[in-house]
C-alpha cells in the first residue's frame, strides 16, 4: 500500500538469500539421500540385528509349538530334527535371514523344555522381553549382542 506524500521504503527479510537457501537444502536432501543409499547398500534386505530377530523367532516358534501340543511329542519331534522341517514350512523371513541363527534357536527351545514340567517361568530374555515363554533355564533367548 502506498502512502501519499511518503517515499516507498524498502526492507529485506532476515536470513540467507533463496538461492542459498535453496542450495543449502539441495545439499541437504543430497546427503540424506546418500546416508540411505549407504545403509541400503550395507544391509540390503536384512535388518540391523536380522541374527538376534531369527534366533529369537526359532526359539519362540518352537516354545509355542511344545505349548500347543497337549500330547508332549513336540519335543521329542523337534530334537530329532523337526526344527529343520519347521524352518522350511513356518520360518519365514527371519528363518531366511539367518537360517542357522533360527536353527539354533529352535533347537535351544527344545533342550529347555515345556514350561508345564513343572518349572517356573523366568524373567523376560533377549530383546523380544516375550514374558511367560521362556522357562527357567540357562539357556533361552539370548540377550542383543551376545554371540
Amino acid at each position: 500500500m502506498v502512502l501519499l506524500d511518503q517515499a516507498p521504503e524498502y526492507t529485506s527479510h532476515q536470513g540467507p538469500s533463496r538461492r542459498n537457501l535453496l542450495l543449502a537444502l539441495a545439499v541437504g536432501v543430497l546427503i540424506c539421500l546418500g546416508i540411505g543409499a549407504a545403509a541400503i547398500a550395507v544391509f540390503n534386505d536384512k535388518p540391523v540385528f536380522h541374527d538376534d530377530v531369527a534366533y529369537e523367532g526359532g526359539y519362540v516358534v518352537a516354545l509355542a509349538g511344545m505349548k500347543a501340543d497337549r500330547s508332549g511329542g513336540t519335543q521329542a519331534f523337534l530334537k530329532s530334527g523337526g526344527c529343520e522341517q519347521w524352518r522350511t514350512e513356518q520360518g519365514g523371513a527371519k528363518a531366511k535371514a539367518a537360517p542357522e541363527q533360527w536353527l539354533q534357536g529352535c533347537r535351544d527351545a527344545a533342550d529347555d523344555g515345556d514350561c508345564r514340567a513343572g518349572r517356573t517361568a523366568a524373567a523376560p530374555k533377549g530383546s523380544a522381553r516375550i514374558r511367560g515363554l521362556v522357562c527357567d533355564s540357562d539357556k533361552g533367548a539370548r540377550k542383543p549382542g551376545t554371540p
